[in-house]
């Protein structure tokens, strides 16, 4: 897919393409800011060849990919900063289960440090066996990325990294339960002894995950969805009383979400505007294109199937007709935050929006 791009606004749930035409693969993506540039990052999906769920796909990802702007609507392909398309017991194999790359700065090293969740699948069963935090470092925000060892978490999921305070933390979901916090090791890349966990629920899709760090005069918030695979689902937002102490629920994310469905997105980031008072971005993907308008029942299907005391079932395949799953196809969605008298964070659809409409810092 092809087409010549100049950006002056930015439109929720439409494609985005780089500064040669092609679309951008830079999915479950995070933004950096560094030497005046901007660095969109995230997954390649390019390759995907339908139902990119491990068992039926032979292509889970094709690396990870990064973009550089001036101004967030215009995107230089900075090339791939991750793969290994050789040696299949690498992280970065294609055909393993790569998700959610995210990069922080290590003051005390001066590198970059990125982690990703890398899962492994059981093909026969379809379902997750374990995996690991592959943790990698570079000495420059768009340069390679070396491998330097893995974390064990058991079986890993969605995760965000938070540098706050001179701290560094890593907050991710363990599957089907809870949300974990940790505190890393001083160079970014291990794991401490110090950890948390919060916000239980007995099962998905009330489980969250694709947690999204941000934080707002003095006060800490965390994004979050709901379990149901690719597909959207309602939005969270809990306020972050102290890393390791206490959390507490907000309640839902988005206003005037009829579906409850993240306005058809899955949020996997926030980015704080370095230049622009309160301008904060919910970058979010639009992972399944191919669901039916009138479609949102993906949270009775995942709960009918983890409750055990639910009166109604559906059959494992009820969701194999809604979609495809290209993610490939994925589009964009990002929106800004909003805040109400008391400061509390929310999310409105807006079809356009622009940057300069937001006062300078």
């Amino acid at each position: 897919m092809k087409k010549t791009n100049i950006g002056k606004s930015i439109k929720p749930g439409k494609y985005i393409y780089d500064d040669e035409g092609h679309l951008i693969q830079a999915h479950g993506g995070s933004i950096f800011y560094a030497g005046g540039r901007f660095y969109w990052y995230g997954e390649n999906k390019e390759g995907v060849n339908g139902r990119a769920n491990g068992g039926n796909g032979t292509i889970w990802h094709n690396g990870v990919k990064m973009y550089s702007s001036i101004d967030l609507y215009n995107w230089k392909n900075e090339g791939i900063i991750a793969l290994d398309d050789k040696n299949p017991e690498s992280p970065f194999y294609p055909a393993r289960i790569m998700d959610r790359p995210h990069i922080v700065y290590c003051e005390k090293t001066k590198k970059y440090v990125m982690w990703v969740k890398i899962a492994e699948l059981l093909t026969e069963k379809k379902s997750f066996a374990g995996g690991y935090y592959a943790v990698c470092q570079s000495n420059k925000i768009n340069g390679k990325y070396r491998l330097v060892r893995r974390e064990k978490a058991g079986v890993p999921g969605d995760f965000d990294l938070v540098v706050y305070a001179g701290k560094c933390y890593i907050i991710y979901e363990k599957p089907h339960s809870e949300m974990i916090c940790r505190t890393l090791s001083d160079d970014f890349t291990k794991f401490t002894d110090e950890q948390s966990s919060h916000l239980p629920y007995p099962y998905p899709p009330f489980v969250r995950e694709a947690p999204a760090f941000f934080e707002r005069n003095g006060r800490k918030f965390l994004l979050t969805s709901g379990t149901t695979g690719y597909y959207p689902n309602r939005s969270e937002i809990a306020e972050i009383k102290d890393f390791h102490g206490e959390w507490k629920e907000l309640g839902n994310a988005c206003r005037g979400d009829i579906k409850n469905n993240s306005f058809h997105a899955q949020f996997s980031s926030v980015f704080r505007h370095p230049k622009k008072k309160d301008l904060y971005i919910c970058l979010g993907d639009r992972w399944l294109v191919d669901i039916p308008d009138n479609f949102d029942g993906a949270e009775a299907i995942f709960e009918s199937w983890f409750n055990p005391n639910a009166d109604f079932k559906y059959g494992a395949d009820a969701l194999n007709s809604i979609s495809d799953e290209n993610t490939s196809l994925a589009q964009y969605v990002w929106l800004p935050l909003k805040f109400d008298e008391n400061g509390n964070p929310f999310i409105v659809w807006t079809n356009e929006w622009r940057i300069e409409d937001y006062e300078d810092e």
